[in-house]
């Protein structure tokens, strides 16, 4: 638990607001078809949510796990699956925190948005769930030779309203109090593209993205990444300085 004591000074000298993203895959296997099927293990996640109430450690939100809705990134986990895992997290989330006036929020599923598994989850999930996360890389491979014509295109960068089309319509119509994040978007995958995505025509994308997820009644845009690749917010070779794509 040293580095996560370690983080946390960090988090309370910079009053970052924490969200936690847990391993969901623990407990299960992974079968031929490339699904991993199984309920969630959730004890490991369980000690380090009580470890860090021990502590006194302030998060804003669990989430539970990364790319595995749909088809998922790797592996994927059926819907009623994830719904069932997403219980048991906001179970934990209320016994562990009992007696607190402002608990932490419960995120998931983070992954790409799928309208039948999106439309499933979130049916199974109407009281255990406070944010629909997903994630957005609209531009492709950061590899791709065609980026800058990408984000100078309007037709290109409006592909992506159709997502958030359909999730803010599909919230609306379910019996859910949860709202939208935009849980990870760096534009352009896998690290993104030197000069490009760390350049100032990148901002046209960022800007595009910004307005598009407001217009859709998205509450929260998170990027990829703070530091690290080719997308990253702080420019390591600047003092750390804010890049200009920040806009």
């Amino acid at each position: 638990m040293s580095r996560w004591d370690q983080l946390n000074i960090f988090f309370n000298k910079t009053g970052a607001v924490v969200i936690f993203g847990l391993n969901a895959l623990r407990g299960r296997t992974i079968n031929s078809q490339g699904a991993a099927v199984g309920a969630w293990n959730s004890s490991n996640a369980e000690s380090l949510i009580r470890y860090t109430v021990k502590k006194g450690y302030r998060i804003h939100g669990w989430e539970l796990g990364n790319e595995l809705s749909g088809n998922g990134v790797g592996t994927r986990v059926a819907a009623g699956q994830y719904a069932s895992d997403t219980k048991s997290l906001q179970s934990i989330v209320q016994n562990v925190y009992a007696g607190f006036e402002a608990k932490p929020q419960v995120l998931a599923p983070g992954g790409f948005f799928d309208e039948n598994w999106f439309t499933e989850f979130i049916h199974k999930t109407p009281q255990s769930l406070q944010v629909v996360t997903h994630h957005i890389y609209n531009l492709g491979p950061g590899s791709a030779g065609d980026l800058i014509p990408k984000i100078l295109d309007p037709s290109v960068l409006d592909g992506i309203s159709q997502t958030f089309k359909s999730l803010q319509s599909l919230l609306e119509k379910s019996n859910t109090p949860a709202v939208a994040w935009v849980g990870e978007s760096g534009g352009a995958y896998n690290s993104g593209h030197n000069l490009v995505t760390n350049a100032f025509v990148f901002s046209f994308w960022y800007l595009d993205q910004l307005g598009m997820s407001a217009s859709y009644d998205t509450k929260t845009y998170c990027r990829q990444t703070l530091i690290g690749g080719n997308y990253g917010l702080l420019d390591t070779n600047t003092s750390y300085r804010i890049r200009i794509t920040t806009g």
